[in-house]
């Protein structure tokens, strides 16, 4: 069991002191998350950290980890957090080590905490965008799937869980698979979850070797472009993929929050709105295209497969927490609610997804009407769907 080498230690607690300065920045003890935009912090060690993240606590990083924007990382006084080497968070993962409640303890953490909670990863670990973790152990070689959650779980090395899964207090096996939206909170359940295909390991192959190229690239564009170049509105990297990278176009009246990230080859029609710390990330699959008019609330995730597109039509009405993955292909006037899932999918004209609704692998007919909380994954589901 290899130890993390070089690590990087943050360390930004201030529990007596009103104020902790570190290379010249002051953090109040009164804000519970600092937001680490220093350059020491943002391309090092091999590993490259948005300067749109958040980090709290005692937490240890290892070689080659990217960790993508607006991902809150936080570790209570007296609990710690290590993600080993080769790892990658995409946006808006909440990774925590929370004190005063059930943790599986474990010694690959650089030092335990006091208390002895931690929250930790192996190496080549894959964390897709808006899952949730915590007081876990993650194992090698595993993949979390969109808006999963965890809580007080051990996933062994090779564990692959899907989209929109929830896991509590359990151990899921080696190689084991956790469908999309499977709530498993007994271990007789995960005893008896299925092992995983040679194309889920596949998937995850590409996933870390997608994400070992941006570690490296998105380090060199810090490097040689400054701060400006992996905040805001900005090129992508230059990748084995994408060779020449194009900056985004924002369309007339186009309204963008604080802390939003729009990279590479994304179009967005006029008159448009975008909330706070959303993501839109054409770093990969490209390009991703969003019509006129269309409003994206707080905390929303676009991104796409490699060699894979978004293409999203005109009046995109969209609440929080919701991720759209390509490859995805909708038509004009999608309504869609807070922490959704859409990809694989093709959608047409005039189609409402409900809250907490995840789409995957299907084609949805003009005018239907997903169900809040549904799980739609096969054809034979979404041709039973109403229309309005």
């Amino acid at each position: 069991m290899r130890r993390i080498r070089n690590q990087v230690r943050v360390a930004l607690i201030a529990l007596i002191l009103s104020t902790l300065t570190i290379g010249g920045i002051a953090f109040s003890a009164e804000t519970e998350l600092f937001s680490l935009a220093r350059p020491t912090t943002i391309a090092v060690n091999s590993s490259f950290l948005s300067p749109l993240d958040e980090l709290f606590g005692d937490i240890s990083i290892g070689r080659g980890v990217f960790i993508s924007g607006n991902t809150v990382i936080r570790a209570d006084p007296g609990t710690s957090i290590c993600l080993e080497s080769e790892t990658n968070l995409q946006d808006n993962i909440l990774f925590l080590a929370l004190r005063n409640l059930p943790s599986p303890r474990s010694t690959r953490c650089g030092r335990l905490g006091a208390t002895g909670i931690t929250s930790s990863t192996g190496e080549k670990v894959s964390i897709a965008h808006q899952a949730k973790i915590e007081n876990s152990y993650v194992g090698n070689f595993t993949f979390i799937g969109f808006r999963a959650y965890l809580n007080n779980v051990v996933l062994e090395d090779g564990a692959f869980v899907l989209h929109g899964a929830r896991l509590t207090n359990v151990k899921i096996g080696k190689n084991r698979l956790v469908p999309i939206g499977a709530v498993i909170t007994t271990q007789a359940q995960a005893d008896a979850l299925p092992l995983k295909t040679d194309d889920n390991s596949e998937f995850q192959t590409e996933v870390l070797e997608v994400n070992e190229e941006f570690a490296e690239h998105y380090s060199e564009l810090y490097n040689s472009e400054g701060f400006d170049a992996v905040v805001g509105a900005s090129v992508a990297p230059r990748t084995s993929w994408n060779p020449k990278p194009v900056k985004p176009t924002l369309g007339k009246n186009v309204q963008i929050a604080e802390f939003v990230r729009v990279v590479g080859d994304v179009r967005i029609g006029d008159n448009s709105t975008i909330g706070q710390r959303t993501s839109i990330r054409a770093d990969e699959g490209t390009p991703i295209v969003i019509g006129d008019n269309a409003e994206i609330e707080d905390r929303v995730t676009f991104h796409a497969l490699k060699g894979t597109s978004i293409r999203i039509g005109r009046n995109l009405d969209s609440d929080d927490n919701i991720v759209f993955h390509g490859p995805l292909e909708v038509g004009d006037n999608l309504t869609i609610g807070d922490d959704a899932i859409l990809f694989r999918s093709q959608v047409g004209n005039n189609v409402t997804i409900g809250s907490q609704a995840i789409v995957v692998g299907v084609t949805l007919r003009n005018g239907v009407r997903v169900p809040e909380n549904a799980v739609i994954t096969t054809q034979q589901q979404a041709d039973t769907l109403r229309q309005a």
